[in-house]
């Protein structure tokens, strides 16, 4: 087997390219500050935990608004590289990313063969998004690090099935969890899941799924503790999961962009019924997500069609075209060299559509074994599920994108093995993921992104 068609030569040359893609912009992006909103919480706890206030917006406001493992992260490295160097967070992001790649492979090689691995490791090195996002102050390069960690270490589980696998298991997840919230539920699904998964005796299935319970536990428990304590009610990970189920399913939720709910104030805002509920109370953040989660809840029992309605248009959303970057081109938040502003987005854009068309495709047509099929699936559906109920965005499907990478690397190097009669089913689901998600994409372009579309060309040309 040649060096190209088992994929050395690919990856090598992926490496090297993306390490020297990333050089350049690191050099070029020495002045970039923090123009995101994310990216300046993010930066202000990260200051108030290297100066000892703990996760706080200043000494006097501890706050469990945000997961807390990426602000330590930024305060553990400027102890070393000083105050608020974003140079040296991108560094080390960068590094993250080449270990994400690592994970990769060896998650490729383990659930269908090396060659696919190291063609999914390319994929996920070099693809758009998560570059850009290497060199931001935000969650996405550590969150899929840790994603894609946890998703290989229960792979291991199952394939080789140990005490040591399962408690490192456990604690990846509540690692994950720490820096993004919206798994810290999954050990619900996760040990039942095992249970079945584990070809193991009874005794096993049951102390195995226990010991990935007590790594997550050992990972999540301090936080949690202090987090209800500070609230005066049971927090696990941060105050943001029942607000932002508030504001993707109230009355006044938008029609598009549901996450704008947040900047509606006077009458439509979320909280306006709390102060007239309860006047004159003073509310912990925790109190506050509380009551949001169960109006949030009242009102999608009551609202079934509009519930239903807008579940169809956040799981679009969640799946839609990635233009972060040009965004914040046209919002004027970024300002690179004229060429580069064009085709850094249509770099994105081509490169979002063809992981996740061929992923998608290759989720039917080149099918790993099944149990290995269902632990690659189940973050995608889990972290896709959540945001179709509380409100989507296509940045929170970017740490996806590696696992989609891996299915693209499969049916590549599995498509002359396809038997296409005898997939006949499987083609169907093909066909019918890639028409839906071209329908995603062309209602957004024609429909809700047709301003912006028109606004970020008068910026580039």
């Amino acid at each position: 087997m040649s060096r190209y068609s088992d994929g050395r030569a690919v990856l090598g040359v992926a490496l090297v390219f993306g390490l020297l893609l990333r050089a350049i912009l690191f050099w070029q992006t020495s002045d970039l500050g923090t123009v995101i909103v994310d990216e300046q919480q993010y930066t202000q706890l990260a200051t108030n935990v290297l100066g000892g206030a703990g996760l706080a917006w200043d000494a006097e406001h501890p706050t469990s608004l945000r997961p807390p493992l990426y602000p330590g992260l930024l305060a553990a490295l400027w102890v070393w590289a000083g105050p608020m160097n974003f140079q040296a967070a991108r560094f080390v992001q960068i590094l993250l990313a080449l270990v994400t790649a690592a994970v990769v492979y060896e998650l490729g090689r383990r659930v269908f063969r090396p060659a696919v691995g190291r063609y999914g490791a390319a994929v996920c090195w070099l693809y758009p998004s998560l570059i850009f996002f290497n060199f931001t102050i935000l969650t996405e390069t550590l969150f899929t690090l840790l994603l894609v960690a946890f998703v290989l270490l229960t792979v291991m589980l199952v394939q080789t099935p140990r005490a040591w696998i399962a408690l490192v298991c456990g604690l990846s997840l509540g690692l994950a969890a720490l820096t993004r919230s919206i798994l810290w539920p999954l050990p619900l699904v996760l040990c039942p899941l095992l249970a079945l998964l584990l070809r193991e005796s009874a005794k096993d299935r049951l102390v195995l799924p226990a010991l990935v319970f007590i790594g997550y536990a050992v990972a999540i428990g301090p936080w949690a503790v202090r987090n209800t304590r500070l609230q005066h009610v049971f927090t696990v990970v941060d105050t943001m999961g029942g607000i932002n189920l508030r504001m993707g399913n109230y009355a006044h939720t938008p029609n598009y962009r549901m996450w704008d709910a947040v900047m509606l104030e006077g009458d439509k805002n979320w909280a306006t019924e709390l102060g007239v509920e309860q006047p004159g109370r003073e509310f912990t953040d925790g109190e506050k997500e509380k009551w949001a989660q169960r109006k949030a809840i009242a009102y999608m029992r009551d609202n079934p069609g509009t519930t239903l309605r807008r579940s169809v248009i956040k799981f679009a959303d969640f799946w839609g075209l990635e233009r972060e970057f040009a965004a914040g081109i046209q919002e004027r938040l970024y300002d690179p060299p004229h060429w580069f502003g064009i085709a850094a987005p249509v770099a994105i854009l081509v490169g979002y559509a063809t992981v996740a068309l061929l992923g998608a495709a290759g989720m039917w047509l080149a099918a790993p074994a099944w149990r290995m099929h269902i632990l690659l699936l189940l973050p995608v559906v889990v972290i896709t599920g959540a945001h179709t109920i509380v409100f989507g965005h296509s940045r929170y499907h970017v740490p996806l994108m590696p696992i989609f990478g891996l299915y693209a690397a499969a049916l590549v190097r599995a498509r002359q093995d396809i038997s296409w009669p005898q997939h006949r089913r499987a083609l169907c689901g093909a066909v019918l993921a890639a028409v839906g998600l071209f329908a995603i994409w062309i209602h957004q372009v024609a429909v809700s992104d047709i301003s912006k579309i028109r606004a970020f060309v008068d910026r580039v040309i």
